[in-house]
């Protein structure tokens, strides 16, 4: 992969970054379970990064977009890069950024997009949020269990997203990243408001899980996500299988609570 690219997924940590950011919130369902649900956030692994700390020049939008654009490589890590660079096209604050900031180097733009694409989750909609904890659901379920634990622990390395997203059409990559460039642009012209959700509305959307799932489930759910980084594979991966799953299930208000719960800080 081309260093330029690092720039691109250093943004996926924003749009399929495991569970989200974290989901603080301390629920009581059901018989006095409390859910503190410690959730993921994918980061890219150290093998791309030092790509770009060999390069630290200015990253210029349009040779970026264009060394993405061209690039005939059908890895999936590619072609998401690909669909990221076109999806950039339709906001011109992500160009204005570039221009304003000449001298950023690859590797300080690669920070700083990504933490401005993880703010700007919080301005989206919840239909776009809804969006994305489907295809988040979409990832854990293409993904073996290996993968689908380091997934949900936040350490999946480069090569494993590019494994995931082999598994995937272009359609479906393009999806999320529009997810991912609607975050970015979001963030950078502060607009719209950003919202922070209700504890009292996800303590409701999981009451209706907990009535679904059953006593035993919920419990067993509920511990795992308050110890996600030392779970065995398999149990890690069921957590977040589960997880969205039951997103997708919920409707109205309670879905949207929770898709937003899981960008909220």
């Amino acid at each position: 992969m081309d260093w330029s690219s690092v720039l691109g997924s250093a943004l996926i940590g924003a749009v399929v970054g495991g569970l989200g950011s974290l989901l603080a919130h301390v629920l009581k369902v059901g018989k006095n379970v409390l859910v503190g649900a410690l959730v993921a956030v994918v980061t890219v692994s150290s093998s791309m990064g030092w790509r770009a700390y060999q390069r630290r020049q200015p990253v210029d939008y349009d040779q970026l977009v264009a060394s993405l654009v061209e690039s005939d490589s059908t890895e999936g890590m590619d072609r998401y890069l690909r669909q990221w660079a076109l999806a950039t096209k339709t906001y011109p604050e992500i160009r204005q950024w570039f221009e304003v900031t000449p001298t950023m180097s690859s590797v300080e733009r690669q920070q700083q997009a990504m933490q401005l694409a993880q703010a700007g989750l919080r301005r989206l909609s919840d239909r776009i949020l809804i969006q994305r904890a489907e295809a988040l659901s979409l990832i854990v379920d293409l993904a073996d269990e290996k993968d689908c634990a380091a997934f949900s622990r936040g350490d999946i390395t480069a090569e494993g997203l590019n494994r995931i997203f082999s598994g995937m059409d272009d359609e479906t990559l393009g999806r999320f990243s529009v997810i991912t460039a609607s975050a970015l642009a979001a963030e950078l012209r502060q607009s719209p408001l950003p919202r922070q959700v209700m504890t009292s509305d996800v303590a409701q959307s999981f009451v209706e899980i907990s009535i679904r799932l059953g006593e035993d489930e919920t419990q067993r759910l509920a511990n795992n996500l308050q110890r996600m980084n030392t779970l065995p594979d398999d149990e890690a991966c069921w957590t977040s299988r589960s997880l969205y799953k039951q997103i997708a299930t919920l409707r109205g208000r309670n879905q949207d609570a929770l898709a937003l719960a899981l960008v909220s800080n």
